[in-house]
C-alpha cells in the first residue's frame, strides 16, 4: 500500500489566490509598460486621464518639437497613403523620433 500523503500547502486556497494576484499584478505591468504601443491601452488612459492620445506633449525644445512634427506627420502620411502597413507604423515613428531625439537633444 502506498504511504497516504497530507496535502500540500501549495494547493491551498490561500496559494491559488496568491498566484492570481500575481498574475493579475504581472498583466497591468505589462499593460501599463506599453501603454504608448498598445492602441486599446493607449485609449482607456486617454478616457481615465480626459488627455486627447494625439496631443503631443512640448519636450521644451522648439527645434525638436517641429523636428517631431515633421518626421511623425511623414509617418502618418505614409500610413495614409498605404505605403506602410498598420504594423509597422509604430517601428517607424520609434525611428523618426529616435532620429529627432539625436538631432536636437533634450537639455536635462
Amino acid at each position: 500500500m502506498e504511504p497516504v500523503r497530507s496535502p500540500s500547502r501549495l494547493d491551498g486556497r490561500t496559494a491559488r489566490l496568491t498566484a492570481l494576484v500575481i498574475a493579475l499584478s504581472a498583466l497591468a505591468l505589462m499593460l501599463w509598460l506599453g501603454r504608448e504601443d498598445v492602441g486599446f491601452v493607449r485609449a482607456g488612459v486617454s478616457m481615465v486621464t480626459g488627455e486627447d492620445p494625439a496631443k503631443a506633449a512640448s519636450t521644451g525644445n522648439p527645434e525638436l518639437d517641429a523636428c517631431l512634427a515633421q518626421r511623425v506627420g511623414d509617418v502618418d502620411k505614409l500610413l495614409a497613403e498605404g505605403m506602410i502597413k498598420e504594423s509597422q507604423y509604430q517601428a517607424f515613428k520609434r525611428r523618426a523620433s529616435s532620429y529627432c531625439e539625436t538631432q536636437f537633444p533634450v537639455a536635462r
